[in-house]
């Protein structure tokens, strides 16, 4: 059985909420505003791997991974920030 879907991404943070895209997001410091969206689209593994990737070089790096206001997953983890993931 092939899978027919496709990977669908967008650069724009209006058209990810509407679309109910992963966004993963880089936080300031403060965590009070995103500096930057390191991806949107449809694919959680793809923004998984974005996040791992992207703490592997900037481990003090506040990013997130959301779906609309849901946060499904976000670094540095709680009591974990000297941990970096190897997935």
């Amino acid at each position: 059985m092939t899978d027919d879907w496709s990977d669908e991404e967008t650069d724009d943070p209006l058209y990810a909420d509407d679309r109910n895209f992963y966004k993963v997001e880089l936080w300031t410091k403060d965590e009070q505003r995103v500096l930057h969206m390191l991806y949107a689209g449809n694919n959680l593994d793809k923004a998984r791997t974005i996040l791992g990737n992207y703490i592997r070089i900037r481990p003090r790096a506040r990013i997130t991974i959301r779906q609309r206001t849901r946060v499904l997953e976000q670094w540095p983890r709680q009591g974990l920030t000297r941990n970096i993931p190897t997935g």
